[in-house]
């Protein structure tokens, strides 16, 4: 017997296979977009979460180092350079993708929305790095405007906001903000510390290569100036280094020519204010300079009248001091440069009661003309007219009535006669000796010499030697001999100038 026939179970035949969805491609301008704001936004678009990682991090230590190392140009070149590595690398990754297969998929134009995102991302990055480059600049700008007008403090003020993103976004002109802040501080430093100091300081402030203010020299000249008239005796090398200062302004910067002229006349108006003794010296100085630049000569010349009133002054103090000898050289030097001056009546004055006439004889155009009938009033010097009963016509008292100036020097004269003395206890013998006066006579008006002539005179031999014979006693020898100047008269001593009142 066989077994049934059991037909085969008919297989199943396989389902066709459904092809999966295609995996969606990126867009290469949202990729490349998005990387272009250096923050990795383009790798994120691609899938790539450590690429966008790593872009953020790189970027993030290149905006740290370009902030605290802005003097490295390092740095501010890494960063566009690696910026443009990711536009780059996002390109490189997209290149192949097609636009055509975006428009097959089930949405339509899903490239719209990233891209938008990726562009706009991109436009903000770039317009907010614009913005504080144009900010930096601006306040940089506002910032030189102020220090070159000398104003450090608005130019500090204003230096000082700018920040870390500021040195992001525009690293060279925040580094010249630096440089312009120390020179400002250099500056603010200067204009609080003493005249010498700050002159220094000013020097150094020069130097620096933030410096922008080009009236520096003439500042630092002013402090010079001062620094000088404020010691005890003026520094006449620190004057000459400050018209040095202005000097070399003027040849660099001959814009400043009225700030130079400025000064000057500052110092010149300070100078009227000094002591006369100090004024003076710094006249004497100022007359043996050659400059050539009005700017110097005219303000030192439009003062120049102060110069014989300071001259006057300081003879005038060296009188109240004590030092007569000091006080008539100055006088004679106003009467022989000044003799029209308003003040030469002083002068002459001072010169006559200061007694050093003789030694260097002047004119004093104010004094009476020696000449016609006399008398002639007279002032005496060397010897003394006073209680010699001279006729009051004879003597002046101001320069203005002196037409004479009698110098007068005296020394023992000829031998006259020895005589014989005695007294109860003793006998001996004086020698007299005439006196001897030499004397000149000049013109007060004109300093010239109109006589000049020697006289001796004395009675020897008085019939008693004692406590009233008024003369000179001169030596006593070993055998008892006496040396005496013989007596003279008050008629015979006004006999000797009668000849020149005549």
């Amino acid at each position: 017997m066989y077994p049934d026939h059991v037909p085969p179970e008919p297989q199943a035949e396989p389902l066709p296979s459904v092809p999966a969805p295609p995996r969606r491609a990126t867009d290469p301008v949202a990729a490349v977009a998005g990387n272009a704001t250096m923050l990795g936004i383009g790798y994120m678009f691609m899938r790539r979460p450590i690429l966008a990682a790593l872009a953020l991090v790189g970027t993030g230590f290149l905006l740290w180092s370009a902030a605290v190392q802005t003097e490295n140009p390092l740095w501010r070149t890494l960063l566009p350079a690696w910026g443009l590595a990711m536009v780059l690398h996002a390109w490189w990754l997209t290149r192949r993708t097609r636009v055509e297969r975006l428009v097959d998929l089930v949405e339509p134009d899903p490239a719209r929305r990233p891209r938008f995102f990726a562009v706009t991302a991109a436009s903000l990055v770039l317009l907010t790095v614009a913005w504080f480059r144009f900010d930096a600049w601006w306040i940089a700008h506002d910032a030189a405007t102020a220090h070159a007008e000398g104003d450090c403090d608005r130019a500090t003020t204003a230096l000082e906001s700018l920040d870390a993103v500021h040195r992001v976004a525009f690293g060279p002109i925040t580094l010249r903000g630096e440089e312009e802040t120390e020179a400002c501080e250099l500056l603010l430093t200067a204009l609080d510390e003493a005249p010498a100091d700050g002159a220094d300081t000013i020097e150094e402030y020069m130097a620096h290569p933030g410096a922008l203010w080009d009236g520096a020299g003439p500042q630092r000249a002013e402090f010079l100036f001062d620094a000088a008239m404020a010691a005890e005796e003026p520094n006449l090398s620190t004057v000459e280094e400050a018209f040095a200062q202005l000097s070399t302004t003027l040849e660099r910067l001959p814009g400043r020519s009225e700030t130079v002229r400025s000064t000057v006349e500052r110092f010149m108006a300070g100078l009227a204010e000094a002591p006369p003794c100090e004024g003076h010296k710094v006249d004497d100085w100022l007359s043996d300079q050659t400059w050539d630049e009005p700017e110097l000569t005219e303000p030192v010349a439009a003062a120049s009248g102060q110069v014989p009133v300071r001259m006057l002054g300081c003879a005038q103090d060296r009188t109240a001091s004590g030092d007569d000898a000091g006080a008539g050289v100055l006088y004679r030097e106003f009467l022989a440069e000044y003799p029209e001056h308003e003040l030469a009546g002083e002068a002459a004055d001072g010169v006559l009661d200061s007694g050093a006439y003789c030694g260097d004889p002047v004119a004093y155009q104010g004094a009476p003309e020696y000449g016609g009938e006399g008398p002639h009033p007279m002032r005496m010097f060397g010897w003394t007219a006073e209680g010699r009963d001279f006729p009051d016509s004879w003597l002046a008292e101001t320069a203005d009535e002196t037409a004479l100036v009698v110098c007068v020097e005296a020394e023992l004269g000829e031998f006259q006669e020895s005589c014989r003395y005695a007294s109860p206890s003793q006998t001996f013998w004086a020698v007299f000796y005439a006196h001897k006066f030499d004397i000149k006579a000049y013109e007060f008006r004109t300093g010239g010499l109109v006589a000049d002539y020697t006289r001796e005179i004395g009675d020897p031999c008085p019939n008693r030697l004692d406590g009233t014979y008024d003369t000179i006693y001169l030596s006593a020898s070993t055998d008892g001999t006496m040396m005496m100047a013989s007596e003279y008269t008050d008629e015979d001593f006004r006999g000797m100038f009668s000849e020149l009142m005549d």
